[in-house]
């Protein structure tokens, strides 16, 4: 009887934990795969990399609004994610003078809806972000529709990122250490 109370409270206890998908940006595996993709698509010259440590992943670089340019975005591979049984994201961050969105992508061409929301500047200083998923803002080409993610979009998530969401010119220097659904 002891034995099966023991086994039942470890059923539990996992559950539980996997109640949760978190990308660890401490763990190789997490971020060795996230790509840069900035204005250049499109002609512009504005310049981001992505840096993996063993703690983070920081994304810096520079906006330019040369040749209608003014985006620089940090990009996870594609993989179908069904995000539909989470309800809340957290994401631990530190930025400095730029506003970051974190995006979820549906669709591999850039011109239809996504959703993203913003972390703002942090002056350096570590932070925790708790966002609601179902409250995050469609957009279309950076502009928001008026609408939110539904259920639906969460199950047909494909890729994660982060975006820079001023169009001005100028230095962003963004560092991520985890992003946690739950």
């Amino acid at each position: 009887m002891k034995n099966i109370l023991l086994l039942f409270l470890i059923m539990i206890l996992s559950n539980i934990s996997s109640a949760q998908y978190k990308i660890d940006f401490g763990s190789e595996a997490d971020g060795i795969d996230w790509q840069i993709v900035n204005d250049g698509v499109m002609g512009g010259l504005s310049e981001g990399e992505g840096l993996l440590s063993e703690t983070t992943l920081r994304f810096k670089g520079l906006v330019s609004l040369e040749n209608n340019g003014g985006f620089s975005s940090l990009r996870s591979p594609e993989r179908a994610m069904d995000l539909s049984g989470f309800k809340i994201v957290e994401i631990r961050y530190k930025s400095t003078d730029y506003t970051i969105g974190f995006r979820l992508a549906q669709h591999r061409r850039y011109y239809l809806p996504n959703y993203t929301a913003n972390l703002k500047p942090t002056n350096g200083e570590w932070a925790v972000a708790t966002i609601v998923l179902e409250s995050i803002d469609e957009c279309i080409l950076g502009r928001p529709t008026g609408n939110t993610m539904t259920s639906e979009q969460l199950a047909n998530t494909i890729r994660l990122g982060f975006i820079t969401r001023e169009k001005r010119a100028g230095a962003f220097d963004f560092e991520v250490d985890y992003i946690v659904f739950k």
